[in-house]
């Protein structure tokens, strides 16, 4: 009962706070709301479900918390620092150290890696885990047995559907002048870039370390999916503002802060809350990892070929 009143109150918390979120972007008359709220139902509802269901009869691994409070703290305040420090200043520091291209996308992988996965691995390697504590053993047995394969299936071709009907990935493609062979050759290539750059850095550090904690401090698998894909949202608000991450979103500005936790929470969040249900679903590390890798790959495929093959 105290379950279902804590997953009731942190639905209700996370429509109230995107539905304020939204209002504030409504002020601006260049705000199309109707996209935003596309991307709700697609990502935080109908994909959401979609998980859910595929996951139907799959036990997820007991993944254990030995300090629910102290761990929950000290994710939150490294989350934190990692946001203003590295992605609100620490990238553009880079990209301004960096000239654009091979090197400066090799440099901001490794940092990604770095500050994403080696150092909070080892801060909880002094709290007493081990890597395989985090995020499991990988093997081809534990990514698809168990009905894990259904999982992957159904979501690889459910995302892979929605980029190819409304994504921006297939008119990029199709003003490359390379042929289609070498795209297809290359796609391999830049998925497994994007694997690592976004699905294992993203992966780590939102689904195995914060979610994972959130949920045994709040006691409640669907509070910490809410909470954790706020948190998923907020960290890329301080980019919109300190650097030009809003240029990837298509603003025509640096957003002011305000605009930017608004936008980050009704655009980014919903995506958290789909990878927060497989993740409550499976415990499947690498499955989400994958999943993660793949969902970038259409939209960053036409500029890992200009960026590495041009």
């Amino acid at each position: 009962m105290q379950q279902r009143i804590r997953a009731v109150g942190a639905l209700t918390a996370y429509f109230g706070i995107y539905g304020l979120a939204l209002l504030w972007l409504g002020r601006s008359a260049r705000f199309e709301a109707g996209e935003s709220l596309a991307v709700l139902l697609i990502f935080g509802v109908g994909f959401s479900l979609a998980a859910w269901a595929s996951a139907i009869g799959i036990k997820a691994p007991v993944v254990s918390v030995q300090a629910p409070r102290r761990e929950w703290s000290a994710t939150l305040i490294y989350l934190a620092l990692f946001a203003v420090l590295f992605l609100g200043w620490g990238l553009s520091f880079l990209q301004t150290l960096v000239p654009a291209g091979r090197l400066q996308e090799t440099v901001i992988l490794i940092a990604k890696l770095i500050t994403m996965v080696v150092l909070p691995a080892w801060l909880f390697q002094r709290l007493g885990y081990r890597w395989r504590d985090l995020v499991g053993a990988f093997s081809w047995r534990a990514l698809l047995g168990n009905g894990q394969w259904r999982v992957l299936l159904v979501m690889a071709i459910l995302l892979l559907g929605l980029q190819l009907t409304i994504g921006r990935g297939p008119t990029q493609l199709a003003a490359l002048p390379e042929p289609v062979w070498f795209i297809v050759a290359v796609a391999p290539l830049a998925l497994l870039w994007m694997t690592l750059e976004a699905g294992l850095t993203e992966e780590f550090l939102f689904r195995a370390l914060l979610q994972t904690r959130a949920s045994a401090y709040l006691r409640s698998e669907t509070a910490a999916i809410v909470v954790m894909s706020v948190l998923f949202g907020l960290v890329h608000a301080p980019g919109y503002v300190l650097r030009e991450a809003h240029l990837m979103e298509g603003m025509a500005g640096a957003p002011d802060a305000l605009t930017a936790i608004a936008y980050s929470i009704v655009v980014v969040s919903p995506i958290g809350l789909m990878f927060g249900v497989l993740w409550a679903r499976t415990r499947n590390f690498w499955l989400l990892v994958l999943l993660h890798g793949w969902t970038d790959l259409l939209p960053n495929l036409a500029p890992f070929i200009k960026t590495w093959f041009s």
